[in-house]
């Protein structure tokens, strides 16, 4: 296999937008670590810098002007790989026209098709615009999970040959603490106290905040002394949680620190007793699983690529099942040995997945297209001769 150039659309990264930008900066890492002969050009739109990513010397930063996706996608990026030679262009979600190389395209879940009421009008027009078109104009296609796969494949009417799953895992940073430290380092740096809840993650209507703050109510009420915490950066839609939180008279109970730098969010998992991730869809839950990975006992949903990432690892409820989500957490609350099972289930469970198996699993996909593609021209060549 030839030595190839591949450029990969990074935006994310240092967007602050959860999993997006947690995927792209551990795939990034995967796939410096595996050495690759490759030459990686990291088309990027907010500042980032080099050693923060630990990047290997075949891999460079390019930034991109207008960061306006209306600019970038249809005028910056096509006259950028043309300049730069590209053989492969990984895109995320929307991939530019006009491409002369081979595309790639990773489309993590289709959410907007299933939950459009969650989404701004506009994002909702963009994504039913843009990503069906990316699919079927891609050589190849990246997703997270088999649910995600299949969904893509149905509801587009693709081949699920020309779909590759690379799931996620957790980064080296997510183990087992010391949680009474990691309580007091919670204490000191963010005013939380107490045993609580979390939530970590966007906050944004998809995820079921005002099902989780409607059944954290039940469970306070009950009298557990726990506060729930919801951590992360306000997005669509959230603030009908804020009018919810307020008219339950759980203000001094339900603590939000805001976005959480990424050097605390393991210090966040270990100090919960519990990690709730009841979200309506998922493509994969990340933080489920670097939940896991850090010894936490997790409650999330049944439905969507969730079943599929926890295994029999977490306590499944139906989403739309406010009584189930609080039952389920008032038992897991009251009995410590129940939690102490549930994660250590789960620490199992998150050794099955990495980011350096998706690493390798996205490096096969580029040389994959550009192995039929020198196949393709020899036969041809041959064929004159």
């Amino acid at each position: 296999m030839k030595t190839m150039t591949i450029g990969i659309d990074v935006h994310s990264i240092g967007s602050r937008k959860g999993g997006n930008e947690t995927s792209y900066r551990e795939l990034i890492t995967g796939l410096s670590q595996l050495c690759s002969e490759h030459r990686f050009l990291l088309y990027h739109t907010n500042p980032i810098r080099a050693k923060d990513l630990a990047l290997g010397r075949n891999f460079s930063l390019l930034r991109l002007f207008p960061g306006n996706p209306a600019l970038r996608i249809p005028f910056t990026m096509p006259w950028r790989a043309r300049q730069d030679r590209l053989d492969v262009f990984h895109a995320m979600y929307v991939l530019p026209p006009y491409l002369q190389c081979k595309t790639v395209t990773t489309v993590a879940d289709i959410a907007y098709e299933h939950f459009p009421k969650f989404f701004p009008a506009h994002e909702l027009a963009w994504f039913k615009t843009m990503v069906p078109l990316s699919v079927r104009n891609s050589d190849h296609v990246i997703t997270v999970s088999e649910y995600s796969k299949t969904d893509i494949a149905r509801t587009y009417r693709i081949r699920e040959d020309k779909i590759t799953v690379t799931h996620q895992g957790a980064g080296k940073q997510f183990f087992p603490r010391d949680k009474d430290v990691c309580k007091e380092q919670l204490a000191r740096r963010y005013g939380i106290e107490g045993d609580f809840v979390l939530y970590l993650g966007r906050l944004q209507a998809r995820k079921n905040l005002i099902g989780l703050v409607n059944a954290f109510a039940r469970v306070h009420k009950g009298g557990l002394p726990h506060k729930l915490v919801l951590a992360g950066k306000i997005d669509s839609m959230f603030s009908p949680v804020l009018s919810r939180i307020r008219k339950l008279g759980l203000e001094q109970s339900v603590l939000m620190p805001g976005y959480i730098a990424d050097e605390d969010v393991p210090i966040f998992y270990n100090a919960a007793d519990v990690f709730t991730y009841p979200s309506f869809f998922e493509g994969f839950g990340l933080p489920v699983i670097e939940a896991m990975a850090c010894g936490t006992p997790v409650l999330t949903s049944r439905g969507s690529s969730l079943e599929e990432v926890a295994g029999d690892a977490a306590w499944l409820v139906e989403p739309s099942d406010e009584i189930s989500i609080a039952e389920t957490l008032r038992k897991a609350l009251e009995d410590p040995e129940l939690r102490a099972r549930m994660g250590q289930a789960g620490l199992t469970r998150s050794k099955m997945f990495s980011f350096r198996n998706a690493a390798r699993q996205t490096i096969a996909v580029y040389e994959r297209m550009m192995g039929e593609e020198i196949g393709r021209a020899e036969k041809w060549q041959a064929a004159i001769r």
